[in-house]
């Protein structure tokens, strides 16, 4: 009876370490799995990874690639820039010098102890041309005393004198004075002097 029941438990021992081994089966079988996904799963990270460092290693690349362009273009612009200013510069070197219109009626300068300008000198050269194409030749010209800008302009065969700035053109005022002489010839109007200093006006005494 003692040994029947002995081989009964022997057997249920047996019996029970079936699942047993079967548990320890998947187990082993789920590592497995999980080993071989891992690892399938680090090789595509590193792929990636490996993909990621190359697109950043192209893109360092072409920035460098654009940047060196960009020096290249900017030493040529320069360059280029310093090749233009030397040439004007030397074109301006060439450049004849014109010189400026000597006069040559006579100049009077009541201010005894100052010398002509050279500006006043071309403004009575221009004012010649001017008068002359008006059909009115300047006699001479006269630098009254203590007046910078003004000069007594004096037309050949009359007996006024004709009040003129510097600062004005010489040919405006010789037109104004052409139309004083016609309008003084046509009223017979005897006058001492007229005034054109003053733009779109004229004064005569």
């Amino acid at each position: 009876m003692k040994l029947l029941s002995r081989k009964k438990k022997k057997s249920e021992i047996e019996i029970e370490s079936v699942p047993a081994r079967r548990q320890k089966h998947q187990n082993e079988s789920y590592r497995i799995g999980r080993t071989i996904a891992g690892e399938a799963f680090s090789d595509e990270r590193k792929a990636k990874l490996e993909r990621m460092r190359e697109r950043k290693k192209n893109k360092r690349k072409n920035v460098g690639i654009v940047l060196g362009v960009t020096l290249l273009v900017a030493l040529i612009g320069i360059v280029i820039g310093h090749y233009v200013i030397d040439v004007i510069e030397e074109n301006n070197a060439k450049k004849v010098v014109v010189e400026a219109p000597e006069p040559t009626v006579d100049i009077s300068d009541e201010n005894a102890d100052t010398d002509i300008s050279s500006r006043v000198k071309e403004f009575v050269a221009r004012l010649e041309d001017d008068a002359n194409a008006e059909g009115y030749p300047v006699d001479h010209v006269i630098l009254p005393l203590n007046k910078v800008r003004e000069i007594h302009v004096f037309i050949k065969d009359r007996s006024e004198y004709y009040k003129m700035t510097i600062d004005r053109s010489s040919a405006v005022q010789a037109e104004d004075m052409g139309r004083m002489i016609r309008y003084l010839d046509k009223k017979k109007i005897k006058a001492t002097y007229v005034d054109l200093r003053v733009e779109g006006k004229a004064y005569y005494k």
